[in-house]
């Protein structure tokens, strides 16, 4: 990132210091035990509060013990441990894909992605990011909380799968803290935290910077013959996160603003291989404001204003030597976008009859702005039919979602709770569409938890899917229409200690009318109904002297009419385990991920299955404020791939990348 792009921190601490207050205290789940983690009730307010036993859905918890013990990086690094997840990269991002749908360069993961219940999947590409464009440090984290199943119901067409829910640690958790990194690819991270009480509210302020060199790596099909090319620099990026919470006795603000800009040298797009002026830059604002009022004995009143921004630029270096027309033989393509958005949500929470929580809800949400843009520098447009000084595309958009919800949570006998609720939602140039859901969990003591969820989504195809084209790039199509999905799911979970578990879960599901792309890069419907099925067992086990296990086998089958989707692997296997070293206060982070074959461009080709493992190493002295840790992820030094999008590279085709071999990651932190 070049300095006068990086992100100019320092005001937006003051502001954040100014504005001074955000989400409850929370809980540090940094020494909780496997039985009081299972307590805890997930998902953050406004929406529901709830103890996972109770939902009607596979719960999966994270906690800040996990992240540290494991040294993970990214919330994908963290997602990708659980049983139906799979994360690929491309070396521009990573692509958090959930049973057996994972299409590549697929942006837009249909779960929706919250920090403190708070949705930050932006109004262009409908995605969020799972890698280091997230837009929150990890050290900050409490817990990721993980529902499965659809939840349209409660939380709008993007959580067709379910719902990751970041939980953000309490400021007086927090204290005074300053952390550094140093990696393989000469990774530098620094991040400084300041959290405790002022004026009786929790406040918690943190600013994080970093920067990657990036790292050499050899890719095929680079110089359009099938021959081997060292590429430099993949994976270097520079950026900023800044948050800012303050939570008093019955409200709350936060602040979350981030930029990370990523160099991206691999010719994508048939760009000019090795080309360091290849970035593309991320950009995230999000500002949230919520107050509760309890009306009387029987009813609280949630309420919550939020705003957001994204904004996405992209430079693209192509070769124009061999073109005449062209003064100059580097061209640099220019893509923006521009995705800007408020909403207001209320919330009502009824308790008045007794065995039984009533919830209604009513959200207005506008996309005041969702603009895109595509230009030469220079020119306007150049294209196979000449040149044109208008832009390529210059496409500007707005929408409005009004959304009504209703839940009713009737407890019948000791044992057995009836979720029973509905969404209707309203969505411009696309009408209303209605989302049932049926949850039933039963305890049957000794037997254990059973659940049962029949849930109904939809998903609107994003502004990118609908009206992204350019004379060189036809890839949207405007004629799309939403999809919808109808999902089946019954769950069981054994509790055979207060620190051992064991969940089994199988599933169907089918979407009509699922976007996808043709073999030319259009996006279009399928116009096959897709199927999937599969079954995800996971045993969960802790141990007094600080050891942990979680383990699991996902086998899963997505596809449509005429084949099975690529990039969904049928098999997968992981493990993490954490156990004393014998050493005093050292602990080790154990991992490993068996994922099975995958398909690649459309199903003709063949992505080889692999095993990864990554190892860290936790030193916490009793009594010190300090810790250090040091993680080498792909220990073992393994060769794999992942499946990308087709792209055409100077007349190859390239349907797989190369991922890095080993690195290391060094990390301290003090307390102050």
């Amino acid at each position: 990132m070049s300095r006068n792009t990086r992100p100019r921190l320092h005001w937006l601490i003051a502001a954040g210091l100014w504005l001074a207050a955000a989400p409850a205290q929370a809980l540090d789940a940094i020494d909780m035990s496997l039985e009081d983690l299972l307590q805890v009730s997930i998902v953050s307010a406004p929406k529901f509060t709830e103890n996972p036993d109770q939902i009607p859905s596979v719960v999966s918890i994270i906690s800040a013990a996990d992240i540290r013990l494991y040294g993970w990086r990214t919330l994908g690094a963290a997602l990708r441990s659980l049983q139906g997840f799979n994360v690929t990269d491309d070396h521009t991002y990573a692509y958090g894909g959930v049973r057996g749908i994972s299409q590549p360069g697929d942006y837009r993961p249909r779960q929706q992605i919250l920090i403190d219940g708070q949705s930050m999947n932006d109004n262009i590409y409908a995605s969020a990011p799972v890698d280091s464009a997230f837009p929150l440090d990890l050290g900050l984290i409490e817990r990721i909380e993980v529902i499965r199943g659809p939840s349209a119901a409660i939380y709008g067409g993007d959580a067709m799968f379910g719902v990751i829910n970041v939980v953000t640690r309490s400021g007086t958790s927090v204290g005074r803290v300053a952390s550094l990194k140093l990696g393989s690819g000469a990774d530098r991270r620094l991040r400084l935290s300041w959290g405790g009480q002022v004026g009786g509210a929790d406040v918690l302020v943190s600013a994080t910077s970093f920067g990657v060199h990036g790292r050499t790596l050899s890719v095929d099909d680079v110089n359009g013959d099938g021959s081997r090319r060292d590429l430099h620099r993949v994976g270097g990026e520079d950026g900023g996160q800044l948050f800012a919470k303050v939570r008093g006795s019955d409200w709350n603000f936060s602040l979350i603003h981030s930029k990370r800009e990523r160099v991206v040298p691999t010719a994508s797009y048939d760009t000019i291989a090795d080309d360091h002026g290849h970035a593309e830059t991320d950009t995230y604002t999000l500002l949230n404001l919520g107050k509760e009022w309890k009306l009387n004995a029987a009813n609280t009143l949630h309420q919550r204003l939020y705003l957001g921004d994204y904004r996405y630029d992209g430079v693209f270096p192509y070769d124009y030597s061999a073109d005449p027309a062209i003064a100059d033989p580097r061209l640099m393509n220019v893509d923006l976008a521009k995705g800007s958005w408020w909403g207001i949500e209320n919330r009502l929470v009824n308790t008045r009859w007794n065995g039984q929580r009533i919830t209604l809800g009513i959200e207005y949400k506008s996309n005041w702005r969702q603009n895109q843009r595509n230009s030469d520098r220079g020119y306007g447009c150049v294209s196979t039919s000449g040149v044109s000084s208008d832009p390529c595309l210059n496409d500007q958009r707005s929408s409005q979602q009004v959304s009504v919800m209703a839940q009713d949570e009737i407890q019948i006998g000791s044992a057995t709770l009836l979720t029973i609720g509905a969404s209707y939602d309203h969505v411009s140039q696309f009408g209303s569409f209605w989302s049932p859901r049926l949850g039933v969990t039963h305890d049957a003591g000794q037997a254990g938890i059973f659940k049962l969820l029949y849930g109904t989504a939809f998903r609107v195809p994003s502004v990118y899917e609908r009206y992204y084209t350019s004379p060189s790039f036809s890839y949207g199509n405007p004629a799309l229409v939403p999809e919808k999905m109808r999902s089946l799911e019954v769950a069981w979970e054994k509790r055979f200690t207060q620190q051992s578990r064991l969940t089994a879960s199988v599933y169907h599901f089918h979407i009509a009318r699922m976007v996808t792309t043709d073999e030319n890069g259009t996006t279009v419907n399928d116009g096959s109904k897709v199927e999937a099925t599969g079954l995800e067992l996971e045993y969960e086990q802790r141990w007094s002297n600080g050891s942990r296990l979680r383990t699991g086998y996902s086998i899963q089958h997505a596809a449509d009419a005429t084949r099975r989707f690529d990039n969904s692997p049928r098999h997968m296997v992981k493990a993490n385990l954490g156990l004393p070293t014998g050493i005093p206060h050292l602990m080790a982070g154990l991992e490993s991920q068996w994922i099975s074959a995958r398909t690649a461009d459309y199903g003709t080709q063949k992505v080889p299955s692999y095993l990864l493992a990554n190892l860290n190493l936790l030193y916490t002295p009793a009594g010190r404020p300090w810790e250090i840790a040091l993680g080498i992820y792909n220990l073992f030094d393994r060769h794999y791939t992942d499946p990308v999008a087709t792209d055409e590279i100077l007349g190859a085709r390239r349907w797989q990348i190369p991922q890095f071999g080993r690195s290391a990651m060094l990390r301290t932190t003090l307390h102050f």
